[in-house]
């Protein structure tokens, strides 16, 4: 198959399917909503230099400041004002809109934010996509350093007196996505990047690759990567999954000890926290203990035993082959785009849903639905075809995901 010729058909459907999304009704938010069709558009523009996509990414800017100023929104990273104001930024320093004509709307939510993402964290709200810790994405995207410089800080020092000690390092408690049914005092912890213990780390490798609060996010990096090491499934279980998905306050997988393959769960997140881990503290022992992950994923986990349905960032194919792609990018390690490869193939083939938008849907709770965002949806698939094809831009984008 020429993939090239292939993902090109393709995303001309999915910026046609943006354009009808993003004419209609939607939400504002970066990972659901039509600023992440902003962000789809502009590396689509980077890629085809069509005049028109460009205008595109001009008229949701201007929706964004509008929508931003006149509607009630949450605060979070993946639907919320975080994220949107994430977009933004991050589309300033692509170059798509000057800085001074937005700096008051930014001076108008730093302080806003900063206090929600405390606020939050002081309450046990970790969870990267839906509470306080996404948040401090935005002030990793500012080019105002000054923000930065006044609440990353304090969110390391939160983060630092909000963990739980153990033998094996710290941790953090999960509080969204653990079981109900737990008895009172019995805590569940979370080895998702999109939900749990990996997302809190990430954010302080990002806060330590600034040069903040750097010998602090060093250490608890180390204690946190430890903890998450000493939750790995033992070699005589044979499970396809190394990590678990919750485990207890001894480590036991508390929902079993396999893991679906994907962004949001499974093994190719921590991977992807071990390799980053290995470029912020500049040790080659998280880099080998990425791949070694890697490894294992891309032998032992296929289509069939990998809990994939669909083609999304977030849980499907696309975000796996993005994933695998990101770490060749780092390492040129030859396996890593073989793998990536792979899974764009069957991303290519999952385009066979006749009233999807170009033919892609997203499957959710027990049934397939129409998507269009970046985490969900055709955008995100998008972002993941043009950086297959376009090996010239950096794909600078998958910050907001946490891959870089």
């Amino acid at each position: 198959m020429d993939y090239k010729k292939s993902a090109g058909k393709i995303l001309q459907d999915i910026s046609s399917s943006l354009d009808s999304f993003t004419e209609k009704d939607a939400s504002p938010g970066l990972l659901g909503g039509y600023t992440g069709a902003a962000l789809f558009y502009a590396y689509y523009y980077q890629l085809t230099e069509k005049e028109e996509h460009l205008n595109k990414i001009h008229q949701l800017l201007e929706r964004a400041v509008h929508d931003l100023a006149a509607t009630a929104l949450p605060f979070s990273h993946c639907n919320g004002i975080a994220g949107i104001v994430w977009g933004i930024q991050h589309l300033i320093k692509a170059g798509f809109a000057g800085e001074d004509e937005l700096e008051d709307i930014f001076e108008e939510v730093d302080e806003v934010l900063g206090r929600e993402m405390l606020s939050a964290l002081q309450q046990g709200g970790y969870d990267f996509l839906h509470q306080g810790l996404g948040i401090a994405l935005y002030f990793l995207e500012r080019n105002h350093y000054t923000a930065a410089g006044q609440w990353l800080p304090a969110l390391v020092d939160t983060l630092q007196s909000t963990a739980i000690e153990t033998s094996a390092g710290i941790t953090w408690k999960d509080q969204l996505t653990g079981l109900a049914d737990r008895p009172a005092g019995l805590h569940s912890f979370n080895l998702g990047l999109a939900h749990g213990v990996p997302a809190i780390i990430s954010i302080l490798g990002m806060i330590h690759s600034k040069g903040i609060a750097v010998s602090q996010t060093e250490s608890m990096i180390r204690k946190g990567i430890s903890w998450i090491e000493a939750c790995r499934n033992l070699p005589e279980e044979e499970s396809t999954s190394l990590y678990p998905v919750l485990v207890d306050e001894r480590h036991k997988a508390l929902t079993g000890k396999q893991s679906r393959l994907g962004w949001c769960y499974g093994d190719p997140g921590i991977a992807t926290l071990m390799l980053n881990a290995g470029r912020w503290l500049h040790d080659d022992y998280y880099v080998e203990n990425a791949l070694r992950i890697f490894h294992h994923t891309i032998r032992h986990r296929n289509l069939q035993n990998s809990h994939v349905h669909d083609a999304c960032l977030c849980h499907g194919s696309a975000g796996i082959a993005h994933i695998y792609r990101r770490a060749w990018l780092q390492t040129k390690e030859p396996f890593l785009l073989n793998g990536a490869t792979d899974w764009l193939q069957h991303t290519l083939q999952m385009n066979t849903h006749k009233e999807g938008p170009a033919g892609f849907r997203f499957y959710g709770k027990d049934d397939y639905e129409n998507s269009y965002g970046i985490l969900e949806g055709v955008a995100g698939i998008g972002l993941s075809l043009i950086a297959a094809i376009d090996p010239d831009t950096d794909p600078a984008w998958d910050r907001c995901i946490l891959l870089c």
